[in-house]
């Protein structure tokens, strides 16, 4: 690789001018020194640009409910009321780790250098080519993060639309040697209609050795089987 000079021979190293640069290479220099002293200012504004767009499409899931799944997640069967509060719980990971990415790739690092350290180190423009690389990884890592913060915000609201619903509260009545468990229907003089296996059974309570509200109805025996 030329280091852009000649060593003459038996001068003792001495290093020389190279030959002059051409009008092409002189340009092509300095297209590239603008574009690198534009570049940390350019990515600023993309991260910029980015943030406040994703943060709109965020607002409008959450704040304006475009997507809306039950009001209470007590009302779901309690397996799937514990997944969608893991969902829950992911979407607001990940959406905090790439609020924070976005938020670093739109203003940089609270930091700021000290004055006894300008002249040295290395230079300026290395310094900022290096920010403008580790903003730009913050910036896709947050684009990355939110988007995934909004799938699992997504996923958590169709478990709450589509998983089963909580068994409802229901009776069960023991009469000799018959135990009966089912949701209540309706009542009457004497009498409650109860929903058992889907087939609704008038009982009579007059006959009945115990009634027990129960928050839901026991396995048959062998049910398992």
């Amino acid at each position: 690789m030329s280091t852009g000079g000649t060593v003459r021979p038996g001068g003792a190293g001495r290093l020389l001018p190279g030959p002059a640069p051409t009008p092409a290479q002189v340009r092509q220099a300095q297209s590239v020194q603008r574009a690198l002293a534009r570049e940390l200012g350019r990515v600023r504004e993309v991260a910029l640009a980015w943030r406040n767009g994703l943060g709109a499409i965020l607002a409008g899931l959450i704040g304006f409910s475009l997507v809306k799944g039950r009001a209470d997640v007590g009302q779901i069967a309690s397996a799937w009321g514990v997944t969608a509060g893991l969902l829950l719980l992911g979407a607001l990971a990940a959406g905090a780790v790439g609020a924070l990415g976005l938020l670093r790739a739109a203003h940089g690092r609270p930091y700021a250098g000290r004055a006894a350290d300008t002249g040295a180190g290395r230079p300026l423009s290395v310094e900022e080519h290096d920010e403008a690389l580790s903003s730009a990884r913050s910036l896709r890592d947050g684009i990355a993060l939110t988007c995934l913060c909004t799938a699992l915000l997504v996923a958590a609201v169709g478990v709450t639309w589509y998983a089963p619903p909580k068994d409802p509260p229901g009776l069960l009545v023991r009469q000799g040697g018959t135990t009966l468990c089912g949701e209540v229907v309706s009542t009457a003089r004497g009498s409650v209609v109860l929903k058992v296996d889907g087939v609704r059974t008038t009982v009579p309570l007059a006959r009945a050795d115990s009634v027990t509200p129960v928050a839901s109805c026991p396995a048959p025996p062998g049910g398992a089987d």
